[in-house]
């Protein structure tokens, strides 16, 4: 089988944007909670590869058989970690810079003893460009991210023509990439997005929006919207890479 991160790296121009972190970064977390974050998040790291193979091989699974899997902004980690237990030949990678985030998704690892997920902690963007083998992720899963609603915050919202840019050259051919949010105009401007970017196809089409997949595990966060009235928009789109 011919290794997809072997592949020749496509070309990336140098982004126009200064990766910048808005809103809270610690959440609340005690003095002795982050000392403890800061002590335990090492060995959650993602190992650096320069390919799929070497990075799954380092991870301790099959590249032939495992999947690489990310989630980009876990917030508590209960969907990561409900995915990562049922999956346990898979490797899942998590992206989130909210401390408090990082803190859960690691609690609950270690409760359930799940010992197939690492953790980046920094811009999804960068941490996509720099951490990432070429040609590596079979699927990237954006659930609930910020919607930040008002207008003059649009540009700070994760789904945008750079990102996906990055994850065509990051995904496998046929990697799948799923999103969802309960807010309605973010639903649009996701699919419009990704409508516009010819590195993806819908593989609900021709509705814009896909029926909440099998894989799916409900948490708290999501709770908290439906009983606010919010209506779950889920989309899956294919990378034509």
């Amino acid at each position: 089988m011919t290794d997809p991160g072997l592949l020749p790296a496509p070309s990336i121009p140098a982004p126009d944007w200064k990766p910048k972190v808005h809103g809270r970064k610690r959440g609340f977390l005690t003095p002795r909670e982050k000392l403890w974050l800061d002590e335990t998040l090492p060995a959650y790291r993602l190992p650096t590869a320069a390919s799929r193979t070497e990075l799954l091989t380092t991870l301790g699974a099959d590249p032939n058989q495992a999947r690489l899997i990310l989630e980009i902004g876990f917030g508590n980690g209960q969907f990561l970690a409900a995915l990562a237990a049922r999956h346990p030949k898979d490797r899942f990678i998590g992206i989130e810079v909210f401390q408090e985030g990082m803190a859960g998704l690691i609690r609950r690892l270690q409760r359930d003893q799940i010992t197939n997920t690492s953790i980046l902690s920094e811009d999804a963007r960068l941490a996509v460009r720099d951490q990432i083998p070429t040609h590596a992720l079979d699927w990237v899963i954006i659930n609930f991210p910020d919607p930040w609603p008002k207008k003059r915050h649009h540009k700070r919202r994760i789904v945008q023509k750079e990102l996906l840019d990055l994850l065509t050259g990051r995904m496998v051919a046929n990697g799948i990439l799923t999103l969802a949010t309960d807010w309605e105009e973010y639903a649009e401007w996701m699919a419009d997005t990704l409508e516009a970017h010819s590195g993806f196809e819908n593989m609900a089409a021709p509705d814009r929006f896909a029926p909440q997949p099998e894989f799916w595990h409900e948490t708290r966060f999501e709770t908290k919207g439906v009983q606010a009235g919010r209506t779950i928009r889920h989309l899956a789109w294919r990378c034509r890479s």
